[in-house]
């Protein structure tokens, strides 16, 4: 299949089986996609704020760990010489980077020193997974602060 069928297959998806159209994954995608900042209460905000300040901290833990740099001087290899319109920070070295280069080498450095936040019940780290990519879509796309805080929690 071309890459223009993929394309098209992805996104002109009907499903075959109209009951696929309550699955678990569309209902969860869009409730993502439509989260407004308003509808998420002042605790839920305050405790998202807290566990990005938390996640921060860790990421600011894995500079100038061996792995983490080594990924920090790939991720600016292969992207080459940085462009003034990389708009991602990588928060070890404050370099700017592309979106998929800064949320990688921030996923990498906030998870090397495991401080990272754990969710009990399934023994995962979300920061570590949802927040640099968060960072880097939200400082790709020019999104506020109230933005940054409804896509960390959707």
């Amino acid at each position: 299949m071309t890459y223009a069928a993929t394309n098209y297959a992805a996104t002109n998806y009907a499903p075959m089986n109209p009951a696929m159209t309550d699955h678990p994954n569309r209902t969860l995608a869009a409730f993502a996609a439509t989260l407004d900042f308003d509808a998420i209460p002042a605790p839920v905000v305050e405790r998202t704020i807290n566990l990005y300040v938390d996640w921060l901290g860790s990421a600011l833990g894995g500079k100038g760990a061996r792995p983490v740099e080594t990924l920090a001087r790939f991720a600016r290899t292969a992207r080459g010489a940085q462009c003034p319109q990389d708009p991602c920070d990588v928060v070890i070295d404050r370099s700017r980077s592309s979106p998929y280069f800064a949320a990688m080498t921030n996923a990498a450095a906030s998870h090397f020193v495991e401080q990272d936040d754990v969710h009990n019940g399934s023994v995962f780290h979300p920061a570590t997974v949802v927040f640099p990519v968060t960072l880097a879509l939200a400082q790709a796309l020019g999104a506020s602060g109230r933005e940054f805080i409804a896509a960390m929690r959707a």
